[in-house]
């Protein structure tokens, strides 16, 4: 079974528009209202490929029922922790050659939200019963839970020798860092790779350099953290190519050339990508 943990919890609308006309009632030729959140993303993806998913986040109990529905349709399980914070919406507007992205802020989870996942995550991996072939962490998290919350989590994971996928960046990565610092990934355990996108790796570690990252820069930056950390990385940069470094040798992988015509909605090709990895890395390690 994948385990992915999403806490930033999202009801995506999609709307489609020829054309958008600013100050004006725009009316939607169609419009999709989806279960979301780059963990469930990356859940529909690995559901597809025929994987058995179980997905992990906090959901109010007006919108639990919902969810649940929505994502027994994909195939997908439900670990859902109680929380008075509903999810945010998020609303994407399709034109001819443009696309809008609508994004909410989540809504501030209680202390008690986080104490019971910290327990769900821990009745899960002692039930011995279970057999984990990876955990993928991805995205934000609402506010009210600690920036130290997924480094925790996933090197409580990594101690009962599963494969893991972050896809996390800023305060959290950061946090993933300090607490390796110590006592890093060290050759012969499961796999901790971390996967930003190029974004995110320069908010994260370049913050103040406003000029795109040079290829020499990242692989700089790769190579660092994985002398220090003992983490593998492997970075999606868009129409670029992905550049990953596993301790030995780089390798970039071409992305395949897709018509800008036939591109309608980019929304989750990262997710897709963690969703494929992380697929493999459970086969071969």
């Amino acid at each position: 079974m994948f385990i992915t943990l999403c806490l930033n919890p999202t009801i995506q609308k999609t709307l489609l528009f020829k054309r958008i006309n600013r100050g004006e009632v725009n009316r939607s030729e169609k419009n999709f209202t989806d279960a979301s959140g780059k963990g469930i993303n990356v859940s529909r993806v690995l559901s597809q490929l025929g994987r058995q998913v179980l997905h992990i986040t906090q959901l109010a109990k007006e919108d639990k029922a919902w969810f649940k529905a929505e994502l027994e349709k994909l195939k997908i399980e439900l670990l859902a922790v109680d929380t008075t914070a509903r999810a945010r919406t998020c609303t994407t507007l399709i034109e001819e050659n443009c696309v809008t992205e609508l994004v909410e802020s989540g809504n501030k989870v209680e202390t008690e939200t986080e104490a019971e996942l910290v327990k769900a995550f821990d009745r899960l991996f002692a039930d011995n019963s279970i057999k984990i072939d990876a955990l993928i962490i991805s995205g934000s998290k609402a506010p009210g839970f600690r920036d130290s919350l997924f480094a925790e989590i996933a090197l409580k994971v990594h101690r009962c020798n599963v494969p893991l996928v972050l896809d996390i960046r800023g305060a959290d990565l950061r946090a993933l860092l300090d607490a390796l610092l110590e006592k890093p990934v060290k050759a012969g355990e499961p796999q901790v790779v971390i996967k930003p996108n190029i974004q995110e790796l320069h908010e994260t570690f370049f913050a103040e350099q406003s000029a795109p990252l040079s290829e020499n820069q990242i692989k700089a930056l790769l190579a660092e953290i994985f002398a220090q950390y003992g983490l593998m990385s492997v970075i999606t940069r868009g129409k670029e190519p992905v550049l990953a470094f596993d301790g030995k040798s780089f390798l970039s992988i071409d992305s395949e050339c897709i018509p800008a015509e036939k591109i309608v909605n980019t929304i989750g090709c990262g997710d897709a990508f963690a969703a494929g990895f992380a697929s493999v890395l459970a086969e071969t390690g």
